[in-house]
């Protein structure tokens, strides 16, 4: 059963919508121009027309649009305010991905750059061991840092 409030307020907006009809004229003056007024043509007008118009909006328009529901305005405001907060940290991760490519196509950058100076370069192996590359192991290093910015320079 709806409370008396609801139906008050549903009455209410029937009434307040209640038809409401005007008369508009057509007819074409002594200049063979089509006029539209809503006031009657002159005697000399020629052609003349009267139409009724109906100004009000359309009453079923009026109750579904305040048929929805306060739950179901509550619902919706919670979805898109749930779907801003995954768009924001969506968009944050995002930003921090392209941080660390960047930082990454940087170092990758600098260490091919080291590498085909053809100078003497060091690496310490997981022992801990400070080993001097030879050509083998400097062209296999080489291939990896120019994978690496083909991985993380990208655009």
């Amino acid at each position: 059963m709806k409370s008396p409030v609801q139906l008050f307020i549903a009455v209410a907006i029937l009434l307040a919508t209640a038809t409401v009809a005007a008369q508009v004229y057509k007819w074409v003056d002594k200049d063979g121009k089509v006029q539209y007024t809503d006031t009657p043509p002159p005697a000399s007008a020629t052609k003349t027309e009267a139409k009724k118009v109906d100004t009000a909006p359309p009453v079923a328009s009026t109750t579904a649009a305040s048929a929805k529901s306060l739950q179901d305005r509550a619902k919706d405001y919670d979805k898109r305010k749930t779907d801003a907060a995954e768009k924001a940290k969506k968009s944050e991760t995002d930003q921090q991905n392209a941080a660390a490519n960047a930082a990454n196509c940087s170092d990758a950058r600098a260490s091919l750059r080291d590498l085909e100076t053809g100078r003497p370069t060091a690496r310490t192996t997981e022992a801990g061991v400070r080993e001097i590359l030879n050509d083998e192991a400097r062209q296999a290093e080489m291939a990896k840092a120019r994978k690496s910015i083909a991985d993380f320079c990208k655009g």
